[in-house]
């Protein structure tokens, strides 16, 4: 099987593919990364719509976040310790698996890239940007999508967020086959995770990339192993969420939530 991964580079997307690429040697034939912050903008574009989107405080974790997690990654190898989780430069140079950047992987220059590496499969891990019907199309085993929250509960952006601000008990992982709109699709696979009370944005992210990558390892034999699950998604069950206000992020912190340290990320990482 012939797998090609879309995704956008972050710790927690950079597990869940190490592990696949792991599982199934010489079977991930490339990998596209999403050089966008948000779709259709460019990179100022995208900062002064989540200025003025979510405010000031919020733009301010998200950077701050990002800085750690690359200050954190140049300090470990600076003094020899090796990552937990390789980046995506560091897993195309081990395992010799092409890596190429887009700012829209719908794009004819894409894909071609992609019809090159002839797909049986194509799965988004935590891509950001919409896949169009072409791109959903060409793999002939088809195109999955992999969600952290239980579908169709917490579609859209951001969803350990959301759980943690709506005060639900328990959140999860979906994987579900890709349809011509966000998180809609038949589900594949989808397992529970409880919400502790000492849990933060960064230790549901980092459980639900572990849990995620175990689900994208059975789901793949699942579709070797030939007529694999499309159980429909209940749409009167369904939320959709997209990058929170401030109002929001107030009733966040009123409900205890915590985005996690550094020394959190430090031992994930």
């Amino acid at each position: 099987m012939r797998i090609v991964i879309l995704t956008y580079e972050s710790l927690y997307a950079n597990y869940m593919t190490h592990r696949l690429i792991q599982a199934r040697p010489g079977q991930v034939v490339g990998i596209v990364r999403s050089d966008c912050l948000i779709y259709g903008r460019s990179l100022p574009g995208g900062l002064w719509y989540l200025l003025r989107r979510t405010g000031l405080r919020f733009v301010g974790r998200k950077a701050l976040e990002l800085f750690q997690s690359r200050a954190m990654a140049i300090l470990f190898r600076l003094v020899g310790r090796p990552l937990k989780v390789p980046s995506l430069r560091e897993m195309k140079a081990r395992y010799d698996v092409p890596v190429v950047g887009s700012k829209d992987v719908n794009d004819a220059e894409t894909m071609a890239v992609i019809r090159g590496w002839q797909p049986d499969l194509v799965i988004s891990i935590y891509l950001n940007q919409l896949i169009k019907r072409d791109l959903i199309r060409l793999p002939p085993l088809g195109c999955l999508n992999i969600h952290p929250a239980l579908l169709p509960r917490n579609r859209g952006l951001f969803p350990y967020f959301w759980a943690i601000a709506n005060g639900d008990k328990e959140t999860g992982v979906t994987i579900h086959w890709v349809d011509e709109k966000f998180d809609t699709g038949d589900i594949l696979l989808q397992e529970v995770i409880p919400i502790q009370p000492n849990d933060t944005i960064t230790s549901l992210a980092y459980k639900s990339a572990q849990v995620g990558a175990e689900m994208l390892v059975r789901g793949v034999d699942l579709i070797e192993a030939g007529d694999p699950p499309r159980i429909p998604q209940d749409n009167s069950q369904a939320t959709y969420h997209s990058w929170p206000r401030p109002e929001d992020q107030r009733r966040f912190r009123q409900r205890g939530g915590d985005y996690g340290t550094i020394f959190e990320l430090m031992r994930y990482m």
